[in-house]
């Protein structure tokens, strides 16, 4: 999966840094781990910036495994940060944080949409869809460029234009889960 085709994402606070440059020397990186950029961020926090990335192996399913490890993940971080350091990309003193997504994993572009059908999401929107900015359901459908979710509250199913999602992420789901290891 294209990082720039909506992968990854890149948020920064206040000072200009070229994403796409981030995302060159991160994707060959996670590229050599058979792994997927799933979000890039970097942001302010307490103890100062986070360059946090979340990775994941290809076609993973969050809800058995993200297929990454301590190794992964140090190795990882350890070959990014010699290269951030030597490139000279980010010119404040940061931590890098290199980890899986998690079970409740963030949707960051709408192939996450596709390939999660029949999960069960939460997403908030940029603007009200049918009156609400907060959505808990499961995925029916994805469209050109829109979600159709069927709604926990209400049972209603709702289309919601992809452009509008503000942020997205799976929900636990014990019955899946159970499911899932009855077919084992």
């Amino acid at each position: 999966m294209d990082p720039a085709a909506g992968a990854a994402f890149f948020i920064i606070w206040d000072k200009m840094t070229d994403t796409a440059q981030l995302l060159r020397l991160a994707k060959p990186v996670v590229d050599r781990y058979e792994c997927e950029i799933v979000q890039l961020t970097f942001v302010r926090e307490k103890p100062g910036w986070v360059l946090r990335l979340l990775v994941e192996k290809s076609g993973s399913d969050p809800f058995v495994s993200s297929g990454i490890d301590h190794g992964i993940c140090s190795g990882i971080s350890r070959e990014l940060g010699e290269l951030l350091e030597g490139d000279e990309v980010i010119d404040k003193h940061f931590v890098l944080e290199v980890s899986s997504p998690g079970i409740e994993r963030p949707l960051t572009c709408l192939n996450d949409y596709r390939r999660f059908t029949g999960r069960r999401v939460k997403l908030k929107t940029s603007e009200a869809v049918d009156g609400k900015k907060k959505f808990t359901g499961k995925i029916k459908d994805v469209k050109e460029n829109a979600i159709l979710l069927k709604t926990d509250a209400g049972r209603k199913m709702v289309e919601i234009d992809y452009n509008l999602i503000a942020r997205a992420n799976l929900v636990f789901d014990i019955n899946l889960l159970e499911k899932r290891a009855g077919e084992r």
